[in-house]
């Protein structure tokens, strides 16, 4: 990839910034991005339709010269053209931009300029024009409105006086500035960010657009850099774990619940099966423990508990089931061999620590799925198998779901031999291996191949271009030219004689979003009419049920969004060329806590003959509003996951929240239960942190140190932790602490394999970026461990609630626990910032 960055370019002397505009501005100041991005979109007057987005598409970046940077535009089939050309010199970046639309009639253009950090800035001042604006420490903001938004009237002249830069911004023709934190848009969710640019710039084929940006910025000085070194307190307690006793949260939510943790039974191991060995037990009860405990050794003279269980006629739905636990005994019956896995799996989640043995509430339980297709979707990849074994093993076997969609078009096709090698692709064996395991654990796996829009995997590195619709923008197969019939029909018939599906899912969303002759809806009806018998055809053939995406089906109106089938004319038509019977994904994705929003889609495709599956993605309101309109319509339910082509556990750290959003999902889809999200009892991401990223605790209390700088001020309980706090040890950041050390040597005196640190950050910082490093030595300075501490996974500030997945959180901190290789005498940590903002701050840590 060209380096764009102009740091290394420059003469020795500091520079005032460094910047970025591979995707987009971004420019830093003394190692803290100030701006976060820029992009551009053209766009029809009133918002009726988008044309080009700059965010959404690729771009084209040049160096010039060592100061210069031209990027390049064209989207559109070719009709929003243009150049975007960056200059240094000095202080100032001066950004010029020349926009050209060549379609028919005029239309607009929404210039963002640049997303700038809030978080620098609001502890400065602002002028516009020289004028002094309002504050811009953060507001909370009653009506949605832009005007409110905006900290005064368009200017050509803004200055921003803040402690770590003095920012002015001279443009061309006045512009728009406005606070951006908390605003409903997707750019702005979760973050402290200042718009700034043109809202709406007027461009036609006659009036191209020249528009013009000073950016100048001055960096106050950076204090030289230190280490300091702290003796701290090690006091041995003997209590440093303390097992949490609380009662476990049930999800889903069930439909009796009797159960008494007050009066628990003691999990001894010592079992006798009245009724013969219950199957499953070891696998889904006896596993299921050892997941989550350090299980105590079987203790042979205690009381014996009778066990029995198997698939009752219980009057459930498939899946469900029932446990009964008195003070000597357990049973476990299940609707189908499905119920009694889930019920031995919830049986092994219902086990919480007691007086230092694992005990089982005792009373009746009963849980009934609500609905019957409780599906996820997924990807594939070379590391999907063992990820998503993992994933199904430790979360969603245990929370009930029964169905995957797996996305699996990037796997090494024999018909496809121009294609193999391409990146990251998964082998066919590890593919027909991972439906084999899904067979195995009773999970029905769904087969989805993109197979008409959507084929950048088809067209990947120049091929098959001879049958894409618009081989400039390869983006959708033709099914007018019969080499494309012959092509798709032959990558189904491996994936079919390979996987053996049911079901198969074409995809077929958003077909004609590149590369399509401009706003011609026939056309794509004309070739969807025609793809639709070619996928009709392979789904006779391997006798499968079809199932596809159902937004092109769905006409403005006809729901909350993902309407792209452009008219009701155009609509009823491409409806028309499905089969009955066919199984529509009916995704909508807006945040909308009213069920009935949901509803005239699902009964449109019902009403029609087809069944629809509600789908949603990770919004919490979109997932309850979604799950419960299923439930209302009596339909399936489909939990999407959009995290990259690719299934492992790298995409699912940097995509948290679209993988907690299961919780959710398997909650209302079982349940249907109609609490808000606030009165649910539990927080999904900690729920879904715990069950797959938590290590077996222990059972019983355990010694060791409590490590904290001067004289322990508070208590912090987390989980099985205790911990002592004292003073917080800081390091630098450049907006909070200039002055702090850069770096720490504590001194220690502790003796174990476990170290547990209750940290917090001073200033919020991008998911994913290391802000120091930790270092765990011995008495002679050998390092045990060398550390990463990075933001979103192991630490947070104490008022950003995003999810953690390698730390527990704690009354304001982030609880992080490091294994040594062994039993090991600690008597030192170093920490070292690794990033000008953060401001890690350690206030207490326990060993044993």
């Amino acid at each position: 990839m060209l380096s764009l960055l102009l740091l290394a370019a420059l003469p020795q002397s500091a520079p005032a910034f460094d910047f970025d505009v591979q995707n987009g501005l971004r420019v830093k100041v003394a190692g803290i991005p100030v701006v976060t991005g820029s992009w551009l979109q053209y766009y029809e007057a009133g918002w009726t339709k988008g044309y080009y987005s700059t965010a959404n598409e690729e771009t084209q970046t040049k160096k010039v010269d060592d100061d210069t940077y031209r990027t390049d535009l064209s989207g559109y089939n070719g009709i929003a053209t243009g150049q975007i050309t960056y200059h240094r010199a000095g202080d100032h970046l001066q950004v010029h931009y020349d926009l050209h639309w060549a379609g028919d009639k005029p239309v607009k253009i929404e210039l963002t300029g640049g997303m700038i950090s809030a978080q620098v800035m609001q502890n400065g001042s602002l002028t516009e024009d020289c004028k002094q604006a309002r504050s811009l420490t953060p507001t909370k903001y009653l009506i949605p409105s832009m005007d409110e938004r905006k900290f005064a009237p368009d200017a050509t002249d803004y200055f921003f006086d803040s402690p770590l830069v003095k920012l002015g911004i001279k443009t061309s023709s006045p512009s728009t500035l406005f606070d951006a934190r908390g605003y409903d848009q997707d750019y702005a969710q979760g973050k402290s960010l200042f718009w700034f640019g043109n809202l709406s710039l007027d461009v036609s084929k006659d009036k191209p657009i020249s528009y013009d940006i000073d950016w100048r910025f001055q960096s106050s000085p950076v204090p030289p850099a230190k280490t300091d070194s702290i003796a701290l307190t090690a006091n041995p307690a003997p209590d440093v774990i303390s097992p949490d006793e609380q009662p476990p949260p049930i999800i889903p939510k069930p439909k009796t619940n009797e159960l008494k943790f007050d009066k628990p039974l003691v999990i001894t191991g010592n079992y006798d099966y009245p009724a013969g060995r219950v199957r499953f037990w070891d696998a889904d009860f006896t596993g299921g423990l050892k997941s989550r405990f350090e299980v105590p050794a079987f203790d042979k003279k205690a009381p014996v508990i009778h066990v029995d269980g198997g698939v009752s006629k219980l009057g459930f739905h498939p899946g469900g089931y029932q446990i009964t636990i008195t003070d000597h005994s357990i049973s476990v019956l299940g609707e189908e061999d499905e119920g009694l896995h889930n019920g031995l799996r919830r049986l092994a989640m219902l086990a919480f620590p007691h007086g230092g043995k694992l005990a089982l509430p005792t009373g009746y339980l009963s849980s009934n799925p609500q609905i019957a297709w409780r599906g996820v979707h997924l990807f594939v990849g070379p590391e999907a198998r063992a990820f998503q074994k993992k994933l199904w093993d430790r979360v969603l076997l245990p929370l009930g779901f029964n169905k995957v969609v797996l996305q699996c078009e990037r796997t090494d096709w024999d018909c496809m031999p121009n294609l193999k090698g391409e990146r990251r692709t998964m082998s066919k064996e590890d593919l027909a291996g991972l439906f084999a395991d899904y067979r195995a654990i009773g999970v029905e796996p769904i087969p989805l191949i993109q197979s008409f829009g959507h084929m950048e995997w088809f067209f990947d590195k120049g091929q098959n271009l001879d049958v894409a619709v618009n081989p400039a923008v390869p983006y959708a197969i033709d099914p007018r030219k019969p080499k494309s019939a012959q092509m798709i029909g032959a990558i189904w018939d491996e994936a079919c004689d390979l996987l053996k599906p049911t079901t198969i899912h074409f995809g077929c969303d958003e077909v004609d979003m590149r590369g399509f002759p401009n706003d011609d809806a026939k056309l794509v009806t004309v070739l969807w009419k025609q793809q639709m018998t070619v996928l009709k055809g392979i789904a006779t053939k391997h006798n499968a049920q079809m199932m596809l995406w159902g937004d092109k089906g769905l006409a403005p109106g006809e729901a909350i969004d993902a309407t792209n089938g452009d008219s009701g004319t155009e609509a009823i038509q491409r409806r028309a060329a499905l089969p009955k019977g066919a199984i529509i994904a009916d995704w909508h994705y807006k945040a909308d806590s009213r069920i009935e929003s949901f509803l005239p889609s699902l009964q449109l495709w019902k009403k029609e003959g087809f069944k629809p599956i509600a789908s949603a993605w990770y919004q919490p309101e979109n997932v309850r509003s979604m799950d419960l309109a299923a439930d209302v319509e009596k339909c399936g339910t489909l939990q999407t996951t959009w995290p990259g082509y690719f299934s492992d556990e790298k995409s699912l750290i940097e995509n948290m929240e679209q993988f907690s959003a299961m919780v959710l999902a398997a909650d209302y889809s079982w349940s249907t239960r109609y609490d808000k999200i606030d009165n649910l009892g539990y927080d999904p991401a900690e729920v879904f942190r715990k069950m797959y990223f938590g290590l077996p605790r222990p059972v019983s209390p355990g010694p060791g140190v409590q490590i904290f700088q001067g004289v322990a001020k508070r208590d912090l309980k987390s989980g099985d932790m205790r911990f002592k706090l004292g003073d917080p040890i800081a390091l630098r950041s450049l907006l909070s602490a200039p002055q702090a050390a850069s770096a720490v040597d504590l001194a220690l005196s502790a003796k174990g394999k476990h170290i547990a640190f209750a940290l917090d950050a001073a200033d919020k910082c991008d998911d994913g970026e290391v802000i120091a490093e930790l270092v765990v030595q011995t008495a002679n300075g050998k390092q045990l461990m060398r550390q990463p501490i990075v933001y979103g996974r192991h630490v947070r500030t104490a008022d950003d609630k995003g999810a953690m997945p390698f730390a527990d959180r704690g009354e304001g901190f982030s609880v992080f626990e490091l294994q040594l290789p062994a039993v090991s005498e600690v008597r030192g940590i170093h920490i070292e910032s690794l990033s000008a903002r953060g401001g890690l701050r350690l206030h207490g840590a326990i060993v044993w």
